[in-house]
């Protein structure tokens, strides 16, 4: 079963309103085994919007627009929909009762141009709208929902019980399985493991994240057992750079590990400035573990609060392997991580130029550093940081077993 996405507005072209919509009906077309070949996004026009409708039926088994289903002058998905298969457009009086009611609810005037939100194409399947108005309707292979999210979310699982209960004959849902690497660039990583990537059952991509690269493998349910031997063979190839899968985040992998030892963390932090200690901190469970987060900024809070000796930042700077692993000394806890670097923009310098950051990390007596050499915005380059520093105590805590 083959699936097209139109998403309908002109603010969705201009940059105005981002698009979810598309993302959660990915989520859910998953789940039943619909694939999207196309997602279009079109302004509100009629003739871009019956344009893209032409070449998304020619595509596609299924097309799934969403927005333009209102009472103004530019809601034209109905308009197009029903020119398109050259059917009129009806209004359902059980429906034109439902919405007046809930226009006298919220004491709204009924005005004459809102019966256009409870029109629809002659011979059109209705889905309720439980918290909006226009409700989503389906005909000849075409649905069409409305932009507002809330109301999308509510529609859209009912249509697809009703679309797969009469139009598919068995459900074999799309698996998807992610592996999130660091620290390899790609096209060495694509090297490794490309040979393994030769059934054509299963869609492979790459896709580059500020913390790493996703290695994405897609398929049918039926084909899981094959996905799972290919990622045995890519964690034999390249474990030792593999940080997580799916949707587990690194520290929430981390807080396994403090958990399972019973080991107390905290961190002291220069150029995150308290990100890292955000991110710890957003684990559910983590407050019996996570002891303090020190934001060190500059040298004089090094000294004070961490007993760093001055004459090691005078030496060295404070962006440095030494006063990283300083840092991290000065932590009381079984686990410490610390941050130093020039995040940017400004304050770099041919030695030691923006995006090179230091990362100390300690497990009980073992205290090792990290450089890096991040590139990016201020805020990448500290989220990169983040991200990484925990990657190597998740390293650490792996040998510690």
């Amino acid at each position: 079963m083959r699936c097209v996405l139109l998403m309908v507005g002109t603010e969705l072209l201009n940059g105005a309103t981002l698009d979810t919509n598309s993302i959660f009906m990915a989520n859910e077309l998953n789940k039943v085994g619909i694939k999207i070949d196309f997602k279009l996004t079109v302004g509100d026009s009629l003739e871009k919007i019956l344009e893209a409708i032409k070449f998304a039926k020619e595509k596609s088994d299924l097309v799934i627009l969403s927005g333009g289903l209102g009472a103004t002058d530019d809601d034209l998905t109905k308009e197009a929909i029903s020119k398109f298969l050259n059917k009129k457009m009806l209004v359902d009086e059980e429906e034109l009762i439902e919405i007046k009611q809930k226009f006298k609810k919220l004491n709204i005037e009924f005005l004459k141009k809102n019966y256009k939100e409870v029109e629809k194409p002659e011979g059109a399947v209705s889905i309720k709208n439980d918290v909006g108005m226009a409700p989503a309707f389906f005909i000849d292979g075409i649905a069409a929902f409305p932009g507002v999210p809330k109301e999308l979310y509510n529609m859209f699982p009912k249509f697809l019980k009703y679309y797969t209960n009469n139009y598919c004959e068995s459900i074999d849902p799309i698996y998807i399985k992610d592996i999130i690497v660091s620290g390899i660039p790609e096209s060495i990583l694509e090297e490794k493991i490309k040979e393994f990537f030769i059934d054509p059952n299963i869609e492979y991509e790459f896709l580059v994240k500020d913390y790493g690269i996703i290695v994405r493998m897609q398929t049918l349910e039926s084909y899981k057992n094959t996905v799972e031997k290919i990622k045995e063979k890519i964690y034999n190839s390249i474990g030792k750079y593999i940080i997580t899968e799916d949707d587990e985040k690194i520290e929430e992998k981390v807080f396994k590990f403090l958990k399972n030892k019973n080991y107390t963390i905290s961190v002291a932090e220069s150029c995150t400035g308290g990100m890292l200690a955000s991110t710890i901190v957003g684990v559910s469970g983590i407050s019996q573990f996570f002891t303090e987060g020190l934001i060190t900024y500059s040298n004089e809070s090094k000294a004070k609060r961490l007993n760093i000796d001055k004459n090691i930042i005078k030496r060295y700077g404070a962006v440095s392997k030494e006063v990283a692993e300083a840092m991290v000394y000065g932590l009381e806890t079984n686990v410490g991580i610390s941050t130093t670097g020039v995040a940017g923009p400004n304050g770099g310098t041919e030695e030691k130029p923006v995006g090179l950051v230091y990362v100390g990390v300690r497990v009980k007596d073992k205290i090792t550093s990290f450089r890096f050499n991040f590139t990016g915005d201020r805020e990448r380059i500290r989220r990169k940081t983040v991200l990484h520093s925990l990657f190597e105590l998740y390293k650490m805590l792996e040998e510690d077993e």
